[in-house]
Formats: C-alpha cells, structure tokens, sequence
C-alpha cells in the first residue's frame, strides 16, 4: 500500500483495496455487511493513507452532516466565550465538528438559520438577547432540533435561562442591603427580551424596598463594554448622581469602572457597582467586581444533553425548560453608603 500525501478520499480507498466504493461506503457508515477480510484491509487502507470521512459530503448525501451550529449574540463577551469552549469540547467527544455564528446582539439570526439548513446541521444551539417571531418561525420550518438560550418566553423548542430577572434582582437587593437609595441602572439593548428582564428585576428589588427610580438614574444602551464607558461617563456628569448602580452585565460594569476612575470618582467609596455574569475579568478588575453569576458552562451543558437526546431520538416529548440558578458574589466594587 503506497503512502500519499494529498487528502485521500473514499475512491482511493476502494482503489487501494481492490473493491467498489460502495463497499467501502458500507464499512465507514456500518450500512451493511462486508466480510471480514475485506474490512480489515479497508481499515489499513484508510489508516495508512490517512483518509478522514468528508462532513459536507456526507450531509449533501444525507442531507445531515454531524455539525452542531452554535449562535451567539457576542463572542467577545467572555460569558458566550465560555458557552463556545464548552460546547465545542462536547460536540468533539460525540464525534461531531462545531460552526460557530455571532449574530451581532441577535441582529442576523435568520440569517443563522439559513445557515444552518445550508450546511445540513445536525441541531442548533441558539444564543439569543432578542429572538424574534421571524426567528422562531424560520426554525420551526428548518425541522433541525433547537436548544434555545435565554429564552424565557414559552416557545415550540428546549430551552436553557436564568431564573427570569433574578439576577438584576439580587444584585440591586444587594445595593439596597448596604443602605443606598439612589441606585441607578446601567442596562443593555434597549427593548430586548434580556435588556427588558435586567431592568425589572432592578426596578422590582426597587419597588419592593419602597424606593421609586428616578428616569435620570437610568440608561439602556446597550451589552458592550464600550456601552459601559459611554453610560459611566453619563452618570459621572450628573450633578446629583446615584451612590450604587446595577449593571446589566459584567461588560457594562468594567466599561462603566473606567469612565468613572478617569473621572477621579472612587468605586465604591463614592459609587458602588455591581455587575451580572460573573465573567472571569470581574475577579482582576480593580476594584474587584461584585457580580452575580450566569454559568456559560453550566448553560452550554444543559443545552448539548437536550440537543443531542433530540439528535439521537432518546427523547422526543413536549419542549422541556432548564433554569439555572444565580448566586451573589461580593467583590471590592460595593460597600455599605457612606454619603
């Protein structure tokens, strides 16, 4: 058997053997029955020329390829970061590959979806702040198993959330403990369905602790960093800013530390700051940040064992609903109000 340095393919293999390709095609799928003999020479064949089984052949043939589409709304944030890894380690010890999509703070999901039918992906793992109607609809057409992430609406697939606005809850309760009544809210996407639940739990803790919101000690922008440092620089030119402000998100936090710090006001002997993620910048920050988990491990997890018990037909039932906890982590970034 002779040693080849191009990419062997399923004809070489046959050739190298001495049978048809459909022979060999029976033995890489285990589709039927070849002789022993046969498939002990097709096995050395494909070892010594390296051969490795074509995905996008496969799904042209199939119209199913073992892809796994993971969406995002934004890779840079580290808590879809981690999403990523996770699933990617999961979907290689199943034996699948993973295509990875960014969204753009889910502006182009459709766009995903077609994607996905493209390729022939086996299941979608959708990370979504805003999925929209058109979205849903595209996915129930495409007939490719879902796993939605931050979905906190009822929709006609598996899906993996936080505990509703729990979080922002916690975190603002947090704030008010620590005796601050003026506490501002530095939020996300405006009108999102994440943005839209980081701001009620905000303004429930609010309401429950009988303190009323001031509109001014309020902006939506959006989940970035660069937000963050736009939002900061806002409360850092208020005349009667707050003494603690929620955060959306970590990202918005960190932006929001450095506006501030460049502005010579001291976190958290003047304002404190608490974010929501928990990402692992949080811990280095200075001062170290107060955040609220949302384990993207945990998340991506939860979301691979749904998706796949649909892939693999071990479960078929009604959509199922996973919750993951939040825990409070308390950081250099708040302390009780000394104004």
């Amino acid at each position: 058997m002779e040693k080849r340095n191009k990419s062997a393919t399923i004809r070489d293999i046959a050739r190298n053997v001495g049978v048809s390709v459909s022979t060999v095609s029976r033995h890489i799928n285990n589709s039927g029955y070849v002789d022993r003999d046969t498939a002990v020479r097709i096995a050395d064949s494909i070892r010594v020329l390296n051969y490795e089984p074509s995905l996008a052949a496969q799904g042209l043939k199939t119209q199913k390829s073992k892809i796994i589409l993971l969406v995002v709304p934004d890779i840079c944030n580290p808590f879809y970061s981690t999403i990523a890894k996770t699933t990617q380690r999961i979907v290689s010890e199943k034996g699948y590959a993973l295509a990875l999509y960014d969204s753009e703070d889910s502006r182009s999901e459709p766009a995903a979806v077609k994607l996905a039918q493209q390729m022939y992906a086996s299941g979608v793992l959708m990370g979504s702040i805003d999925i929209k109607p058109e979205t849903v609809g595209a996915l129930i057409r495409a007939s490719i198993p879902v796993v939605a992430l931050n979905v906190y609406h009822q929709y006609p697939f598996d899906a993996v959330h936080v505990q509703g606005s729990e979080g922002s809850y916690i975190a603002t309760r947090h704030l008010i403990s620590g005796g601050h009544k003026r506490i501002g809210f530095a939020g996300g996407e405006p009108g999102s369905m994440i943005g839209r639940s980081r701001r009620e739990g905000y303004e429930r803790a609010m309401a429950e602790a009988g303190l009323i919101p001031l509109s001014e000690n309020i902006i939506e922008r959006g989940f970035a960093q660069s937000d963050g440092i736009i939002m900061g620089e806002y409360f850092a030119s208020l005349p009667n800013r707050p003494t603690a402000i929620c955060c959306a998100n970590d990202l918005i936090a960190l932006g929001l530390l450095s506006a501030l710090h460049e502005h010579k006001i001291a976190v958290p002997e003047e304002v404190s700051v608490v974010g929501m993620d928990d990402i692992p910048y949080a811990c280095i920050s200075s001062p170290s940040l107060s955040s609220v988990t949302n384990d993207g491990a945990c998340f991506a997890q939860e979301g691979m064992r749904m998706l796949f018990e649909r892939i693999e037909g071990t479960y078929e039932g009604a959509p199922r609903s996973v919750s993951i906890s939040h825990q409070l982590i308390v950081r250099g970034s708040t302390s009780a109000n000394r104004c």
